[in-house]
């Protein structure tokens, strides 16, 4: 074996000694439990009983499975967990205690894991109250969760915060409420960022039209589409307000704005005329909203009816990681 060679095996084999040194027996280590919706994350914590190549034995006694990774109410994970297959050692439902053999490399030190698990949540937090009260954070603190999200692994909930700013930015109140009026009159800028999403990303504009149309709930299994659908429907139900803020429908129909925030909204809804929606094309959904608006009557702005509630970010979870 060459000179070169030798001392390239010798570096990997070195680099993998170091990677197995990281857990010893006695450690305390953090096994994550992710899922695609941060306030779902689960996670185990436990000590290494033994290490077997890079193989280590993990008695946990600290389990806190999220809503997608529930344990069932038994200490006998599901076949979707992380921890399934786990050898229960104790199945008192207030002091569980499970024994499993992890890959290495699905460990984490304890405090880094914690550090991580947090940082998730924060990034949950940000988004879910944004979603659940439309500008309840500040354009600057939804970049800085899709910033984060992106360093976490996360690209489409960094996609989902960006588009929040945008919404939160385009209504000019940097997080506080306004008018109906000064909501709308910046409304084209975040329906055009929908309408942009839309185009390069199909899938997250069905799911935003399934929200919307009530076939799935808000909290979908696509946390982009779930944004896109957020974005149209603070625009409908501030357009809903409208005439009485203006004093009437007759004066809102006189709305220099209406017509092309109408517009925008039908081709966010439908990607730009690409599909239809509930069976109609976007050249007659825009036709039947300005004719309506030309008589002097205020339209409903197309969309069904959501379905489902959006819960507390985190509700549920229990034991939560402490110092």
């Amino acid at each position: 074996m060459k000179h070169a060679q030798r001392f390239a095996l010798l570096a990997l084999l070195a680099l993998a000694g170091a990677a197995q040194a990281q857990v010893h027996v006695g450690d305390r280590v953090f096994i994550p439990m992710y899922s695609e919706h941060l306030r779902e994350d689960g996670y185990a914590t436990g000590i290494v009983e033994a290490l077997e190549g890079d193989k280590a034995v993990v008695v946990m006694r600290e389990l806190v499975p999220g809503k997608g990774k529930t344990l069932y109410g038994t200490c006998h994970p599901g076949a979707n967990s992380p921890l399934s297959g786990a050898e229960v050692l104790s199945d008192n439902p207030d002091a569980p205690v499970l024994r499993k053999t992890f890959a290495v490399g699905e460990l984490k030190g304890w405090r880094e894991g914690k550090d991580e698990y947090l940082e998730r949540e924060n990034v949950g937090t940000i988004f879910y109250k944004w979603l659940g009260d439309g500008m309840a954070v500040t354009p600057e603190r939804a970049r800085f969760g899709a910033a984060k999200a992106r360093s976490l692994g996360l690209p489409r909930v960094g996609q989902a915060l960006e588009l929040a700013a945008v919404q939160i930015d385009s209504t000019g109140g940097m997080g506080f409420p306004v008018g109906a009026q000064q909501l709308l009159q910046g409304a084209p800028r975040a329906l055009a960022a929908v309408l942009e999403q839309g185009r390069k990303d199909p899938a997250a504009a069905e799911v935003m039209r399934a929200i919307l149309e009530g076939g799935q709930p808000m909290n979908a299994d696509d946390v982009l589409g779930m944004a896109m659908a957020k974005v149209l429907l603070i625009v409908r139900d501030h357009w809903v307000r409208l005439p009485n803020e203006l004093g009437g429908t007759a004066k809102a129909a006189q709305w220099g704005e209406a017509k092309a925030i109408a517009e925008a909204y039908v081709d966010a809804l439908t990607s730009g005329g690409t599909t239809p929606y509930a069976g109609r094309d976007a050249a007659a959904l825009k036709a039947e909203l300005v004719n309506t608006l030309k008589a002097g009557r205020w339209p409903e702005l197309p969309a069904g009816t959501v379905s489902g509630q959006m819960n507390s970010p985190f509700e549920g979870r229990t034991q939560p990681i402490s110092g």
